[in-house]
């Protein structure tokens, strides 16, 4: 089977994180949507994807194996990469027909092949008349909290349950069968992993330092360190290569980011390459108990129609020690932020405080040190994306 992951004309609501990433690259659970896909999907399966095209490079380097806006789609199976998609919902999608939930067209088959300059016109074409399925999918980032319990207790299931890793034998691990160690982790002692409420799965090489406390459902990433007495309270989902401690709950981490230190994070959506400094503290519920309005792209707000909402913060941006950010919070990407007090909630992207504007050689080498660090190159295709956004912003 051929199946082709598409974005919409409604990926651009996943702000910031859009800037950078494929709607179909945001972590949603134990696994970001599309890395779900792949490992569902049977071995002589092909995938194509339809992307934008000012991030058409950087998804190729990332996926070197799939077929990233090619001149011509196969017929096969139209998967929405906002959807968080398993194999009994892909089997729904049924030949000839189109399906939607809530938040538009989620999924079609096509029996012909299709130009790539064709497949706006083919989305938009599918989207008129459509069959309702129940599909989770993600229109504004804050939509993951609500479904991110389920994510990973359902992605678990997609896990082989294991404990290859180095337990220290004074860890307590609390309904130990829903506990994942996997190969090359390490737990320290006086760790308490409580999966009473739903599953803990400890990634390879991650490390649990001394006196942690989990308390699933938690998924913490390949190569991530929780540091001394961290609390992590689930769900939560921190992706791989990420430095963590403070307390941290209902909140997701992208990648490559750290929030090394005391401090608390709630409902909140970190990007990757970020840096929280010390005692950085988001707000997740309002005094007045009302729901939360967000900005995108400094429009107008958005009544979210929820009481539980932090930060969103895009890639490559940074806080001050102390810095305290407001419920409902949205950081673009690339922001420094070190002034005193609460911070705006719409912070524009590649501030310089409140009210400058970080110079763009400057951004550019912090870019290069943080990703030398990890091990990784800031390439061609995301340097000229970073540059072209700090030149709109």
């Amino acid at each position: 089977m051929n199946y082709i992951l598409f974005e919409d004309d409604r990926t651009n609501l996943l702000a910031p994180l859009s800037d950078l990433h494929a709607s179909f690259e945001i972590r949603t659970g134990v696994f970001t949507n599309i890395e779900r896909i792949l490992m569902q999907i049977s071995e002589g399966d092909s995938v194509q994807i339809y992307t934008r095209q000012e991030i058409a490079n950087i998804v190729r380097e990332k996926y070197p194996n799939l077929d990233v806006n090619p001149g011509n789609y196969n017929p096969g199976i139209y998967l929405n990469g906002t959807g968080v998609w398993y194999s009994d919902e892909i089997s729904l999608i049924n030949s000839g027909r189109s399906y939607s939930n809530d938040n538009g067209l989620i999924g079609f088959t096509h029996s012909e092949t299709v130009k790539y300059d064709q497949i706006e016109d083919i989305i938009k074409e599918q989207a008129l008349v459509s069959s309702k399925i129940d599909v989770v999918s993600i229109k504004y980032i804050w939509d993951i909290f609500e479904v991110l319990s389920y994510t990973i207790n359902k992605d678990n299931e997609l896990i082989y349950n294991y404990k290859n890793g180095d337990i220290h034998p004074s860890c307590v691990l609390v309904n130990d069968d829903s506990v994942v160690i996997s190969k090359g982790s390490k737990i320290s002692a006086g760790s308490i992993l409580d999966a009473s409420n739903g599953p803990i799965i400890i990634d390879e090489n991650a490390t649990l330092d001394i006196g942690v406390l989990v308390k699933g459902p938690v998924y913490i990433g390949k190569n991530s360190i929780i540091n001394p007495g961290a609390k992590i309270r689930g769900p939560v989902s921190i992706g791989p290569f990420c430095k963590v401690g403070g307390e941290v709950e209902d909140s997701i981490i992208q990648a490559f980011s750290n929030k090394q230190h005391d401090g608390f994070l709630g409902h909140s959506y970190i990007g990757e390459w970020v840096n929280l400094g010390a005692n950085t503290n988001t707000s997740d519920l309002k005094n007045n108990y009302s729901n939360i309005r967000m900005k995108l792209n400094n429009d107008k707000e958005i009544e979210t129609n929820k009481m539980f909402i932090g930060s969103i913060i895009g890639d490559f941006s940074s806080t001050a020690i102390s810095t305290k950010l407001n419920s409902g919070t949205h950081v673009g990407t690339g922001a420094n932020i070190f002034t005193a007090g609460f911070q705006d909630k719409y912070v524009y992207p590649f501030s310089w405080g409140l009210e400058g504007k970080v110079g763009l050689n400057r951004f550019l080498k912090k870019c290069q040190i943080i990703m030398d660090r990890r091990g990784e190159a800031l390439s061609e295709s995301l340097k000229n994306r970073l540059i072209n956004l700090w030149k709109m912003s």
